[in-house]
């Protein structure tokens, strides 16, 4: 075997050396660099320890009640202290059980009168990001009568888990988008925060909100009695998890209750990704369960996929959509719902599969003006008019 000159050898092996200089400088500078720091231990205000944070570091907030309005730093985390018990669960607000530190460290806003986010995070950056374990609650109707949300994620992809989210009188809980209030300006940046294992409740306006470039993964959360302003908690109609425009998040393992339509999408709009909705339980709204609404005169290129969820004693259908492109049922569970457990109109194919729809008010299964549908191996019973009731062509 020939072997290699000499100073192709030595060029290598300072090659070698030179990354793995580099590589351990690299390592130890992101490794020794990131600190924490303490609220009230160091800082007596969150924001003073935001303005000292450096990218990398946490911010451990002990219990307590704080007062603020708070833009994250880039970079920077935000957790809630694990110390005495914090770790250890608790009953929550609603059918969920929550963390100690999540109970006994607030954000309140029922005392900022300047129209703002609660909470921010900083505008079109990947860096990661995380607020973990905090109650955030009281946001104040204002005089301008502006709509805000009390965190924002705006083009940016931080983790957002394990907090609770309530008491918000100028509009609703999280705002995921890549536009700002009013829809816009317009980013390129694609919001893809993970929103995981909250409780959001009790506010005026939605739960989740996804505007136009969310690809929020949104999975976990209970999501509960959310009303729009004025309608009471008689009458709750704000939705649990609400999407507009281009937004395509990805809803798994949500709980949720009481509100408008557990999933609803206003003037929907063609985009590359499918919209996945997946092992959710939906229940008890005063609108459809999953409830799409398309621009009107529009024709749309839109793909769902909804597949095992549970779906029932929703006040209008299990699942409601129109004028949507490719649509997929499978392995669903839709009862005891006051109209029909599924109604598509003008929806251009369908594929209906494996599902169990039984008990609803009117029929099991309704389409309108849906000239192609694939039926295969559903249990379809009980349903009070009819079990598959078809309006229009169908081939």
């Amino acid at each position: 075997m020939r072997m290699l000159p000499y100073k192709y050898i030595v060029l290598l092996v300072n090659y070698f050396i030179v990354s793995l200089v580099v590589f351990s400088r690299v390592w130890f500078v992101s490794s020794c660099s990131a600190a924490n720091l303490h609220v009230p231990e160091d800082f007596e205000y969150i924001m003073e320890a935001m303005e000292d944070a450096e990218f990398g570091d946490t911010i451990i907030i002990g219990p307590g009640v704080y007062k603020e309005r708070l833009i994250l730093k880039e970079g920077v985390n935000m957790v809630s202290s694990a110390e005495d018990g914090g770790n250890e669960l608790q009953p929550g607000p609603g059918h969920k059980k929550v963390l100690t530190r999540t109970l006994r460290t607030i954000i309140d806003g029922s005392d900022i009168d300047e129209p703002g986010y609660l909470f921010s995070f900083p505008y079109d950056t990947p860096a990661p990001m995380r607020v973990d374990g905090f109650t955030f609650r009281n946001m104040p109707k204002y005089n301008s009568g502006v709509k805000l949300f009390i965190m924002e994620v705006r083009g940016c992809s931080p983790k957002v888990v394990n907090n609770i989210f309530y008491g918000n009188q100028s509009w609703g809980a999280i705002l995921a988008t890549g536009l700002g209030v009013g829809m816009g300006p317009a980013m390129e940046a694609v919001a893809r925060p993970l929103i995981q294992n909250n409780v959001i409740y009790d506010n005026y306006g939605p739960g989740i909100a996804n505007g136009a470039n969310s690809a929020a993964v949104i999975k976990f959360n209970e999501i509960f009695q959310n009303t729009f302003p004025g309608s009471g908690n008689k009458d709750p109609e704000a939705p649990s998890i609400g999407m507009r425009s281009y937004a395509r998040p990805v809803i798994i393992n949500n709980d949720c209750y009481n509100c408008g339509a557990s999933v609803g999408g206003l003037n929907f709009e063609d985009y590359k990704e499918d919209l996945v909705i997946r092992n959710n339980h939906f229940y008890n709204g005063r609108r459809a369960g999953i409830g799409l609404r398309i621009i009107d005169g529009t024709d749309t290129q839109i793909k769902v996929i909804i597949e095992n969820n549970q779906i029932s004693g929703n006040m209008k259908a299990g699942i409601m959509h129109a004028k949507v492109d490719d649509i997929t049922f499978r392995y669903n569970s839709i009862y005891n719902n006051r109209k029909a457990g599924i109604i598509l109109t003008n929806v251009d194919k369908a594929v209906i599969t494996d599902n169990n729809v039984r008990g609803n008010l009117t029929a099991g299964v309704r389409l309108i003006d849906v000239p192609r549908v694939m039926m295969r191996g559903n249990y379809i019973y009980r349903n009070i008019t009819a079990g598959i009731d078809v309006i229009g062509s169908v081939r």
